[in-house]
C-alpha cells in the first residue's frame, strides 16, 4: 500500500477515537495513529514477529487470526474497525465483515483494484495472471485468497446492507479522481450500517 493511502485512513479517523487494527502488521500505522490522533488502539496480528514489533512499539495488539480474533470483545466495544491490506485474504469476508461491524460502529477497508487496467491488459496481451505494483505475487504465492473490482466490491457492501460512508482510490503515485475504478490500484472505504 501506499503512504497516503494510510494518511487518508488516518485523517477520517476523529481524534480520541476507540480503534481496532485487524492484522496490524508490524503496528507501524497503528503507532502513527495513536500519535497523529491520541486514540485509543488496539490490534489483532498472527505473524509473532509482526506482533513482537507492535509489542516493541508499545502497541497493545493480540496474536490471532482476525476470524478467530474478534470474539474477545464485546459489542460495540469500537469506534472504527480497520481491515487495511487484509481483506482480500480473508476466506469469509461476509463473516469478518458481520463481526467488524458487532464490535464496532464503522468499518475502514483498503483492499486491491482487480479492475485496475493493467490487470485485464495483462490477462488479454499475455495471457497470464496480471502482476502489478498492488499484486505483487505470481497466481501460486499470492496471500489474495478474493480478487474483485470496485464495483464488485460496492455489489457486495449493497448486498450486505452497508453503506459507503467515504471513499479515496490510489495509484503507486497519488490519488485517483478520474476514472478511479480503471487507473485506481488501491480503494479505501469508510463503511457504515
Amino acid at each position: 500500500m501506499i503512504q497516503e493511502l494510510y494518511e487518508e485512513a488516518i485523517r477520517w479517523i476523529p481524534e480520541g477515537s476507540r480503534v481496532l487494527d485487524l492484522g496490524s502488521g508490524d503496528g507501524e500505522f497503528l503507532s502513527n495513529l495513536t500519535r497523529a490522533k491520541r486514540v485509543s488502539g488496539e490490534g489483532v496480528e498472527k505473524d509473532p514477529e509482526k506482533l513482537a514489533r507492535c509489542i516493541e512499539r508499545g502497541l497493545v495488539v493480540h496474536q490471532g487470526d482476525i476470524m478467530d480474533g474478534l470474539d474477545q470483545y464485546a459489542v460495540s466495544s469500537f469506534d472504527y474497525v480497520l481491515l487495511l491490506g487484509t481483506f482480500e485474504e480473508l476466506n469469509d469476508p461476509a463473516r469478518a465483515l458481520e463481526e467488524a461491524f458487532r464490535v464496532g460502529r464503522s468499518v475502514i477497508i483498503s483492499y486491491n483494484n482487480f479492475g485496475y487496467w493493467r490487470v485485464p491488459m495483462q490477462l488479454l496481451i499475455r495471457g497470464r495472471a496480471p502482476v502489478t505494483s498492488a499484486m505483487p505475487h505470481e497466481w501460486f504465492n499470492t496471500p489474495t485468497v478474493h480478487f474483485f473490482t470496485v464495483l464488485d466490491f460496492l455489489s457486495f457492501c449493497a448486498r450486505m446492507g452497508l453503506t459507503e460512508v467515504q471513499s479515496a482510490y490510489f495509484n503507486a503515485r497519488r490519488r485517483v479522481k478520474f476514472l478511479s475504478r480503471l487507473r485506481a490500484e488501491y480503494g479505501l472505504t469508510m463503511l457504515g450500517r
